[in-house]
């Protein structure tokens, strides 16, 4: 959970955000931007788990994920935002210097480009689970710091096709009362902030998180010689975590790219070569299945097999 001081922030509850204004919505056959959506009665999100896939041909890269080519927003907002009406649907917004703060239920954030902005779906105790974030973009182009909260945060939403770049943290698997994660053909870059002291950055974090299924996406951890980080997907053990299921993931960078100690499979896990500073995997052999698994190279989101990785041969 994330709390957050009571401010004034920009509240979207079935309303057309213009400009960084209010505007009273009005019926359109077209409408643009926030808008109310009537939703059947909310449950709990949990990703379900679905059969093995074959691997990806091509995984995300930062210029096929995110924002279609050729977008441009319809409007545009600086500062927070509040979403505090069930099913309310906010899309083609660019939104700089703010958090998108969601505390309704069923959200979907559709094509927004994310500047300098977070999103946190538990606020002050309060679970905006069912949240969907798709085909959007998030970057980071200002200076940040160690502080820096991961962009997407904390539990019970969904990432499909999107690109974060540029932070020093990427999503935030936690909050497991309010669901799991389901994150699917997204690109997560993450870079050491400016001044860095003890850095720990990840890709995908998990604590205290629910079920984690991830599908078909690219993480890429950049380090400096004065800054190391963490790893690309960090799923531990002792964080208080549920249980993972990966199929399909190509990682790079941290000391080992891919770390796990939470119940579960990994199918399809791609390393990409001499990217670790100390192995490829770190896993529990005893509670983590680790099938198909090696180290490639990659050129444009294509990977060519090098050697399996075979973490718990003979375990």
């Amino acid at each position: 959970m994330w709390d957050f001081p009571r401010r004034a922030v920009l509240v979207v509850a079935g309303v057309l955000v213009v400009g960084g204004t209010l505007a009273a919505s009005q019926p359109d056959p077209t409408p643009v931007g926030a808008q109310a959506v009537p939703t059947a009665s909310f449950e709990p999100v949990t990703p379900v788990t679905v059969a093995s896939t074959p691997p990806p041909a091509l995984f995300p890269t930062r210029d096929e994920a995110g924002l279609p080519s050729g977008w441009s927003p319809r409007q545009t907002h600086d500062g927070d935002l509040l979403i505090d009406e069930d099913g309310t649907v906010v899309q083609d917004l660019r939104i700089t210097n703010g958090t998108v703060r969601v505390t309704a239920k069923n959200v979907t954030l559709r094509r927004v480009h994310a500047v300098n902005t977070t999103v946190a779906n538990d606020v002050n105790g309060i679970c905006g689970s069912g949240l969907l974030i798709e085909r959007s973009s998030f970057e980071r182009t200002a200076p940040s710091t160690e502080a820096d909260v991961p962009v997407i945060g904390n539990g019970g939403f969904t990432v499909r096709d999107v690109m974060i770049d540029g932070a020093p943290e990427g999503i935030r698997v936690g909050s497991k009362h309010c669901g799991g994660v389901t994150i699917e053909s997204s690109y997560i870059r993450i870079v050491p902030p400016e001044v860095c002291e003890d850095w720990h950055g990840d890709g995908i974090q998990g604590h205290n998180g629910g079920p984690l299924v991830v599908r078909s996406s690219t993480i890429v951890l950049k380090e400096r010689a004065d800054c190391p980080g963490n790893a690309p997907f960090f799923y531990p053990e002792e964080q208080g975590n549920t249980s993972v299921d990966v199929d399909g993931l190509l990682v790079s960078g941290g000391g080992y790219p891919f770390r796990a100690g939470t119940t579960g499979a990994v199918r399809h896990l791609q390393v990409v070569q001499d990217s670790w500073g100390y192995g490829p995997v770190d896993v529990r052999c005893d509670v983590v299945s680790v099938r198909q698994a090696a180290v490639v190279t990659v050129s444009d989101g294509r990977t060519t097999p090098v050697e399996p990785i075979t973490p718990c041969a003979g375990g």
